[in-house]
């Protein structure tokens, strides 16, 4: 588990520009989220934050499962609620991770579209 929260830590803290990271993981996958303050219930954070982290777990999943690449992650529309310095850090997360791994992502924003750039399907 600690290859896990090790690159979930660096996920997270990527995305929120070290504003969050995580104390730990459990084996049921219950998170415990700490910010500059200590601990921050997963239930008191905003839309925007809590997409972060799912983000975050979610490619950190995928690397654990798939450590030399090859596996894929399917993303709906999950840019939404983040602000615009964390969406541009997602982003740049999205297509880092598009390297080793295939990336099917969901978007009725054609911003969104256009900043992870890829095969585009309209339809």
């Amino acid at each position: 588990m600690e290859p896990l929260v090790q690159e979930f830590t660096r996920l997270l803290e990527t995305i929120t520009h070290g504003k969050y990271k995580t104390g730990e993981i459990d084996e049921d996958f219950n998170i415990r989220i700490e910010d500059l303050n200590g601990e921050m219930p997963v239930d008191l954070l905003s839309a925007g934050t809590y997409d972060s982290v799912t983000l975050a777990l979610r490619f950190s999943l995928l690397k654990h499962i798939f450590n030399n690449g090859g596996g894929y992650v399917v993303l709906d529309d999950c840019l939404v609620d983040l602000d615009p310095k964390r969406k541009d850090q997602a982003v740049r997360l999205i297509n880092d991770f598009a390297e080793d791994f295939q990336i099917i992502f969901t978007t009725c924003d054609p911003e969104t579209a256009k900043m992870l750039g890829g095969n585009i399907i309209e339809l």
